[in-house]
């Protein structure tokens, strides 16, 4: 495995952080989204909770890169940059919860995109590197 450790590494722990927010965020719903009987879901809590859902698939990303990337008709370069693309995608669920945790600004920087660039262009090479495959 030449490639695919950083990103089983960043996977795993990945799922595993997620899943700790996505506790956090459970075990305080009553507290702060229920007031009166009613269900309210303020921005910050949204962003929080975007943060979180958006972690898991990135995390699901990053182990299949891992366990995938040293198996594609690609050049080392390009697995390399598949590789990288993919933990880079971790930017945005980090920016989302980063916005959230700011108490959803609205003049937060959107650096979130550098994690939508990442999860494409991992996703794009793991599309072509499969499809040259025999």
């Amino acid at each position: 495995m030449r490639y695919g450790r950083l990103n089983i590494m960043a996977g795993a722990a990945g799922l595993v952080i997620c899943a700790l927010g996505g506790m956090a965020l459970g075990f305080t719903f009553d507290r702060f989204a229920v007031q009166e009987g009613n269900h309210l879901l303020t921005l910050t809590r949204f962003y929080l909770r975007e943060g979180h859902s958006h972690g898991m698939p990135i995390s699901i990303l990053n182990l299949v890169v891992g366990l995938l990337v040293d198996r594609l008709a690609l050049s080392d370069g390009l697995k390399r940059a598949c590789s990288w693309l993919a933990v880079a995608a971790f930017v945005l669920p980090l920016g989302l919860a980063a916005k959230g945790a700011a108490g959803a600004a609205p003049d937060f920087p959107p650096f979130g995109l550098i994690g939508v660039i990442g999860f494409l262009g991992a996703a794009v090479l793991l599309f072509i590197g499969a499809r040259r495959a025999e």
